[in-house]
C-alpha cells in the first residue's frame, strides 16, 4: 500500500511542478481572483441599472409635469372660449364672423423663403474642360 502511495505521489510530482499546497494556495487565488471579477461585474450592471432607472424616473416627471401643465390649460377661460369658437361657432354678442375661401393650388404664391442656389462650378473644372475638350 505504502508501495501505491509513493508511485501516486510522485507521478503528481511528476506533472505538477509544485508542492500540493502550492497547488492549492494557487486555486484559492485563482477563485478570489473569480470571486472579484464577478462581484465588480455585478456592481458595474446594477450601477447600470439604477442609471437607467434614474432615467426613467426624470422621464417620467418630465411627462408628469407636462400632463399637468396641459390640465391648467384645458381648465382655463381661454381654452373654453376657443373650444367653443372653433366647435360651436360661438361668437360675441355685435362680433362679425368672416369665412374665407381656402386658395386654389394654382392661385397660391410660394414664401420668400430659400431660393435656389446657382452651383459654381470651380476653375479647376473650366481649366480642365478648356484643355481637353479641344
Amino acid at each position: 500500500m505504502k508501495n501505491i502511495l509513493k508511485r501516486i505521489s510522485e507521478k503528481i510530482e511528476y506533472y505538477l511542478p509544485m508542492s500540493l499546497g502550492g497547488f492549492l494556495a494557487f486555486f484559492v487565488v485563482l477563485y478570489m481572483f473569480y470571486i472579484v471579477g464577478h462581484s465588480i461585474w455585478v456592481n458595474y450592471n446594477s450601477n447600470k441599472d439604477i442609471e437607467n432607472q434614474t432615467q426613467q424616473v426624470s422621464l417620467l416627471k418630465e411627462e408628469i409635469e407636462l400632463l399637468e401643465n396641459q390640465i391648467n390649460y384645458y381648465q382655463t377661460a381661454s381654452y373654453k372660449e376657443k373650444q367653443a369658437r372653433e366647435k360651436l361657432a360661438y361668437k360675441f354678442p355685435g362680433e362679425r364672423v368672416i369665412s374665407l375661401p381656402v386658395d386654389k393650388e394654382e392661385e397660391r404664391v410660394a414664401d420668400g423663403g430659400i431660393n435656389e442656389v446657382e452651383v459654381k462650378i470651380p476653375n479647376y473644372i473650366h481649366w480642365r474642360n478648356y484643355f481637353l475638350e479641344r
